[in-house]
């Protein structure tokens, strides 16, 4: 009597083949990823602290007495901590005053870099003009021009207006930048045209399709954009040395400069100076890491 063997099931060989996990592997297989796993965390710790080194000196110095890491080595003593350097800081350069210039620097260089760029982005765009095409190429020709180039126009153009040693001769040269009409340009790309068609049919202009509907749908790359105009201002140091001659126009970046020349300038005041600089920028850059992010990754997965 023949006996005719059971059919398989289709996808039963499948089902009983074993599993790849990590019990199934070599143990020298093993030993050998987690000996990588650890080479790599110690490659990112020592490149961490390289990094962070130089930021752990600097506020240490800022709130201990001068010379005080070099005898009590890099853990200071707690009992050493002091507000006096901020204050001699304060004392030998107009700092606070310099601090709200740059404040009002920032703000209207900011205002304008994003007003102006938003406005050539929307331009090159949406309306369809001949020539666009030629015009986006300029913007991208002025990002391969060095700034050190165009120092002497400016600077004579702002004294034939009357507007040298003020906070407006400072700001007018970079009310628009190329950077960040590029990068909304391409963010202005992305949206479809469908949803600017839309808003010109229900009867928005282009003022208003631009405000309500365009920038909060870019609103990452609008940030990014925010925060890249703000830290270029915020760290601009040559035009505002050149253009300004009194501490009612200068910033704080001419104001740290001045403090290591001044005679209060001890390693410790100077990094005293230094962390009041930096600090806007880290908080900045702190609490807009989310927007950064997303503006980084937007359109990757699509």
């Amino acid at each position: 009597m023949d006996i005719k063997p059971t059919p398989t099931p289709a996808g039963a060989d499948k089902q009983r083949r074993p599993r790849h996990d990590l019990r199934s592997r070599p143990r020298g297989a093993l030993r050998i990823t987690g000996i990588g796993t650890i080479v790599r965390f110690l490659v990112v710790l020592f490149l961490a602290a390289i990094v962070f080194l130089p930021v752990y000196v600097s506020y240490v110095s800022a709130f201990t007495p001068n010379g005080e890491m070099a005898r009590s080595g890099i853990v200071p003593n707690p009992a050493h901590v002091t507000l006096a350097n901020f204050r001699a800081a304060a004392t030998a350069v107009p700092l606070l005053r310099e601090y709200v210039v740059s404040i009002g620097v920032v703000t209207l260089q900011t205002v304008g870099q994003l007003l102006t760029g938003a406005l050539a982005a929307y331009a090159l765009v949406f309306p369809r003009w001949r020539g666009r095409r030629i015009a986006f190429g300029l913007v991208l020709v002025t990002l391969a021009i060095p700034g050190e180039t165009i120092v002497i126009p400016n600077y004579e153009l702002v004294g034939s207006i009357g507007l040298r040693n003020t906070i407006l001769g400072v700001v007018i040269p970079y009310l628009a930048a190329g950077y960040p009409i590029f990068l909304l340009r391409q963010a202005f790309a992305a949206v479809p045209v469908e949803i600017w068609e839309a808003a010109r049919l229900d009867g928005a202009g282009d003022i208003r399709a631009l405000f309500t509907i365009i920038i909060p749908t870019c609103r990452p790359q609008v940030t990014n954009a925010v925060i890249w105009s703000a830290l270029a201002a915020w760290n601009g140091f040559f035009w505002p040395l050149l253009i300004t001659d009194t501490a009612a126009a200068r910033t704080i970046q001419v104001g740290i400069s001045q403090l290591a020349a001044s005679e209060a300038g001890s390693p410790s005041v100077i990094f005293a100076g230094a962390v009041l600089v930096v600090v806007p920028t880290m908080l900045l850059v702190i609490f807009a890491q989310r927007f950064l992010i997303n503006g980084l990754t937007r359109g990757v997965l699509r």
